[in-house]
């Protein structure tokens, strides 16, 4: 009487699973990098033109039916 069942030692874990799951946690990772640079550029390189403006002489002729260019 009261004595307790011999503690046995749980078994060892697949390696191969542990390095399945950090393949796939550095892929997710590198996703993730890849998506928040992608949305870091924004609105700003749509832009065109710089803070200084347009630099070339706009296009002042008359076209064929009499409007200007």
């Amino acid at each position: 009487m009261g004595m307790k069942a011999p503690v046995s030692m749980p078994p060892q874990i697949d390696s191969s699973v542990t390095d399945r799951t950090a393949d796939k946690e550095a892929k997710l990772e590198a996703e993730k990098q890849k998506m928040l640079k992608a949305g870091s550029a924004g609105r700003s390189s749509t832009i065109l033109t710089s803070g200084s403006g347009v630099t070339e002489e706009a296009k002042t002729g008359r076209t064929l039916l009499g409007g200007t260019y």
